[in-house]
């Protein structure tokens, strides 16, 4: 092509010289931030070395009380070292050049690390810390975009166990990215003398910690434990929902319950923590459902708290079915304890007040049986419907499957409503938002007694006894059997 005039050679010249440096830009801007946390040889706490290349933060903050345990924040420019002053939850940092970085000091004693861990397990030699309470982030942040590399320098004979995902691994050092998660979602921690047991299902990789206790952990019994549940989350549609998970199992010491309590958090990354009585045998562990009802909340986004109906519903729906295609239960045992959850839920369903009251306000009013087990009674009410109306080829497995391939993982915070929607939309069918509107503005139990007789549930005093020859028996075996 011919270039006419020198006027348009100045233009082709600006246009060129402005995509050069807005592409120079842009590769800077998306290089990771570095942060180098150097672990005290005694776990007291920490040293953080923050470097920004590329683009420079107008601030670092944070996102819980970590101004507490702050020791000190220092702007590192060449040899001078310039104070700064945190002002409640963020630190100035607005005279930063390229090359300075910030270092700032953490103290793990007082609150900083996990009130169930200081209350009930030894802090020898490990510690388990919200990351919160130490991580200050660099801001602007890009969720999208930005991303930062933590490298853990630690102690001889140490490990970390977190939620991001692995970059590099060396003698005493780790690097992890942390990317594409919002900054205020919470995670953890933990460091010490531990070992991380890793394993492949598929693409997914799962970092399993098993914390020190007293008494001493059966690292054996509870990695079968572990492992038989992460197996059987895989029979919901035969791959595994997360690319990546830290799976943190936490001693205490005696409970009445081999699990105590189990938690999903999502900061930076998946993870399954499980507090546990080490002291109980192998089987009580395997009779437990607290596992895999964690791990089921995996199947779905991050959902909105005042629709806990949803979430806990699924999860606890499928703690049994997939307990049962695990051959962990067997379908007569797994239907048994949904009839059983789902009387429980009944005989809490206070008069005058719907499903979505008391799921919004389920932390205070404490109407647990109510809000898990009416879910878990709409999740087999869509289970159901979608088996009978595609003559076995849809179901609630298929449903999560399409939204695991379309939508997951997200960044997003869902509504319930929203993603009731949008399991519609995948299915081709009304069914979710159906059941919505029919059960979450009632002041009733789901009715459940009309798929009872046609699955053949049925009950003989105390007993639920399954009959074979009723119209739907081979959905009820269906839905407790292994997917292919």
């Amino acid at each position: 092509m011919r270039i006419k005039t020198a006027t348009s050679i100045a233009k082709l010249f600006t246009v060129g010289l402005f995509l050069f440096i807005s592409a120079n830009t842009a590769s800077a801007a998306s290089q990771p931030y570095q942060y180098t946390v150097n672990v005290a040889k005694n776990l007291s706490g920490l040293t953080v070395n923050a470097c920004f290349p590329g683009s420079m933060p107008q601030r670092l903050v944070s996102y819980d009380d970590a101004v507490r345990h702050l020791k000190s924040i220092t702007l590192i420019s060449g040899e001078k070292e310039k104070p700064l002053r945190p002002v409640e939850r963020a630190v100035a940092v607005s005279t930063i050049k390229p090359g300075d970085c910030i270092r700032y000091e953490v103290n793990f004693r007082g609150k900083v690390t996990h009130p169930w861990f200081n209350k009930r397990q030894s802090k020898d030699q490990q510690v388990l810390v919200d990351i919160h309470r130490w991580l200050w982030f660099p801001d602007p942040f890009n969720t999208k975009q930005d991303a930062i590399d933590i490298t853990f320098k630690l102690p001889s004979g140490t490990s970390v166990s977190t939620p991001w995902r692995l970059i590099s691994q060396g003698n005493n050092s780790v690097t992890y990215r942390y990317e594409q998660r919002p900054r205020d979602w919470e995670g953890r921690i933990a460091i010490g003398r531990f070992k991380i047991f890793e394993r492949a299902i598929g693409k997914a990789k799962i970092h399993i910690a098993i914390l020190n206790g007293h008494p001493m952990v059966k690292q054996k019994a509870i990695l079968q434990w572990v492992n038989k549940n992460l197996d059987a989350l895989t029979m919901t549609y035969g791959d595994f929902p997360v690319p990546r998970l830290q799976l943190l199992v936490v001693p205490v010491g005696k409970d009445p319950e081999p699990v105590t309590w189990g938690q999903v958090m999502r900061g930076g990354g998946d993870a399954v923590h499980v507090y546990i009585d080490q002291t109980q045998p192998l089987k009580d562990f395997l009779d437990d459902w607290v596992l895999i009802h964690e791990l089921s909340h995996l199947l779905h986004p991050w959902i909105k708290g005042k629709d806990h109906w949803l979430y806990e519903g699924l999860a606890s729906y499928y703690q049994n079915v997939l307990r049962a295609r695990a051959g962990l239960l067997t379908p007569q045992q797994a239907w048994t304890k949904l009839h059983q959850g789902f009387q429980r839920g009944v005989r809490n369903t206070p008069p005058h007040r719907t499903l979505a009251q008391v799921s919004e306000n389920m932390s205070h009013n404490k109407n647990f049986m109510r809000v898990y087990w009416s879910g878990a009674a709409i999740a087999l009410l869509a289970d159901y419907k979608l088996r009978q109306q595609s003559d076995g080829q849809q179901s609630l497995d298929t449903a999560l499957d399409k939204l695991h391939q379309c939508c997951l993982p997200t960044l997003n915070l869902w509504e319930g409503l929203d993603l009731l929607k949008k399991l519609d939309e995948i299915t081709g069918t009304e069914i979710f938002t159906g059941l919505y509107n029919q059960y979450i503005p009632s002041t009733r139990f789901p009715d459940v007694t009309g798929i009872y007789q046609k699955l053949g549930l049925t009950i003989e005093g105390k007993k639920l006894v399954l009959d074979n020859h009723a119209p739907a028996a081979n959905i009820r075996k269906a839905i407790m059997s292994p997917t292919e």
